[in-house]
């Protein structure tokens, strides 16, 4: 009777565990993916063993000063080659070098778990690709994996304050001169402080080397101008994150790349708004993701959707659904681009709120990295304090990185935003309502309807270039200027407008066409031509 007792409380035990290190069920995450406004699509949770490998009995330290990297990673080894289950990071501080995943494991961090990752530069080896390009290894990767997890209620630090440069003009006097006495270096404008000494000096080496012609000694020369992402997982099937925090990035918080079948559910990025290049949460070239309850505050752009390599015929970012998250500082709350050459299709995102973001919605490529963008449908958006624009279109954007980054300037993949919609926007303090800027007349944000939106910002709706742009019960309150500038348009629709002050649209430009006004009450008062715009062009009923 007792072993029998015995047996049912290990079974307990066993089952609480398993439960207790995932939270999310399948069934909710079949519910989120239900009525979207495309197809809708699966996504099957990673499931792994009721077998559990505790990093310190496998004889980590979790004291913040020993290296604790090959046990780590003994632990995930192990732990998949037995079949797969859950390595446990218990409470404590568990310095160490590069973690790499496996699969059919699930590294779980309980309350009260640090990983934090060393700032010892020769606990990095550079990783070489097959054409030779270098890179620092990731904090946490991997690669070609079946149902892996990282989950639990730990922090994951990336110490990245060892690594990253800041610039002068995001510090305060007060700040940039305790920094700079800290040790490092400065860049030679005086304008980017270096934690590392010789980091000038390595970016001004690089600058006469031509990558692809770099053997493995050149690349160690200017090792100093690589940083390392926190989190990048690719070609993965099956893949969750939840309820972790992130914070100190040396780089781009997250880049999960090539997964089909992705879950990141209460996941928190804790960056300071200064950190340089440091996106919250990145998704490239993924399809049938689920972006749930996150919060993010950091210092580049928020939720980032990426799609580089391009196929002919395919999209290599598709069905992405984001819902019921949160951004603060940041460059964007939510983002696509820069890179769109791989091509988006079907992205929903609904319950988004944007506090202190640089920019609310922003959407960036340029004529090296465009592609096809299209069904991108956003909605239930609430929005304050931007110092920005509310929504923002740049087709003509261009990295201000601390250190440079090599752009092929002979490629030509013009950007093409088709097809986007926006319904139930809500914006209190912004620079502009909107911008929506083709650089030229074959580059135009096309095809994108606003419905139901109210905008209380310093300037109004701005449209350049841009065709097929339909707005109904939109209404613009901007504290000087026009509510709507409109210059060089071609079928723009308004209905259910009301003007709150007496110019309230002003349209410019000889190659302005096909402008529509219904159910709105303007008169020709509300509205003025300039600069070659023709009157005629305007149809109002």
């Amino acid at each position: 009777m007792h072993m029998k007792r015995l047996n049912i409380l290990v079974a307990l035990i066993f089952f609480t565990l398993a439960v207790s290190a995932q939270k999310i069920t399948q069934k909710e995450v079949d519910d989120q993916l239900k009525e979207l406004p495309f197809e809708s699509f699966k996504i099957k949770l990673p499931t792994f063993p009721d077998r559990t490998f505790n990093i310190v009995e496998q004889g980590a330290v979790g004291y913040g000063v020993f290296k604790n990297t090959q046990i780590i990673n003994s632990a995930i080894q192990e732990c998949s080659k037995a079949g797969g289950g859950t390595v446990v990071v218990p409470a404590g501080i568990f310095v160490t070098g590069p973690i790499t995943m496996a699969s059919h494991v699930n590294l779980h961090l309980e309350a009260g778990a640090v990983i934090l990752f060393s700032g010892d530069s020769e606990d990095y080896p550079l990783d070489f690709s097959s054409s030779g390009k270098a890179s620092m290894p990731s904090l946490i990767s991997g690669s070609d994996l079946v149902d892996v997890a990282i989950t639990g209620d730990g922090v994951i630090n990336g110490n990245g304050d060892k690594w990253r440069p800041v610039k002068k003009e995001k510090r305060t006097e007060k700040q940039w001169k305790e920094l700079v006495k800290s040790g490092g270096e400065l860049s030679d404008d005086e304008k980017i402080w270096f934690p590392q000494k010789g980091t000038q000096a390595a970016i001004d080496l690089k600058k006469g080397m031509k990558e692809s012609k770099m053997t493995r000694e050149d690349w160690e020369k200017v090792r100093l101008t690589l940083r390392s992402y926190t989190l990048n997982v690719e070609e993965t099937k099956n893949m969750l994150v939840e309820g972790i925090t992130l914070m100190n990035s040396p780089h781009i918080t997250n880049m999960l790349r090539s997964i089909d079948g992705l879950v990141m559910h209460d996941v928190k990025v804790l960056n300071e708004w200064w950190y340089q290049n440091a996106d919250g949460l990145d998704i490239s070239r993924c399809q049938n993701v689920l972006l749930y309850n996150c919060t993010v505050n950091t210092g580049d752009d928020g939720i980032c959707m990426k799609s580089s390599g391009k196929k002919e015929g395919e999209f290599r970012l598709e069905n992405i659904v984001i819902k019921d998250c949160k951004v603060f500082h940041g460059h964007g709350g939510f983002v696509i681009g820069s890179n769109t050459d791989g091509g988006m299709n079907n992205i929903y995102v609904k319950n988004l709120s944007c506090s202190m973001t640089d920019i609310g919605l922003r959407f960036k490529s340029d004529v090296t990295r465009g592609g096809k963008v299209t069904n991108v449908y956003i909605e239930d958006v609430y929005m304050t304090n931007l110092i920005g624009e509310a929504i923002s279109f740049n087709l003509d954007y261009k990295d201000n990185a601390a250190i440079p980054v090599n752009i092929d300037a002979s490629k030509f993949l013009a950007p093409d935003f088709d097809g986007l919609h926006f319904k139930n926007i809500y914006c209190y303090g912004a620079e502009k309502a909107a911008v929506l800027g083709g650089v030229n007349a074959d580059l135009n944000v096309k095809n994108v309807t606003f419905e139901n939106m109210l905008l209380q910002t310093r300037e109004g709706f701005e449209a350049i270039r841009s065709e097929g742009i339909s707005l109904k019960n939109v209404t613009v309150e901007p504290e000087r200027g026009p509510a709507f500038l409109l210059e060089d348009v071609s079928n723009f629709s308004f209905e259910n407008m009301h003007a709150s002050t007496e110019k309230l649209v002003q349209v410019k430009g000889a190659e302005t066409s096909a402008l529509k006004i219904k159910s709105s009450g303007l008169t020709a008062e509300n509205i003025e031509f300039a600069d070659g715009a023709d009157p005629k062009v305007l149809d109002v009923k």
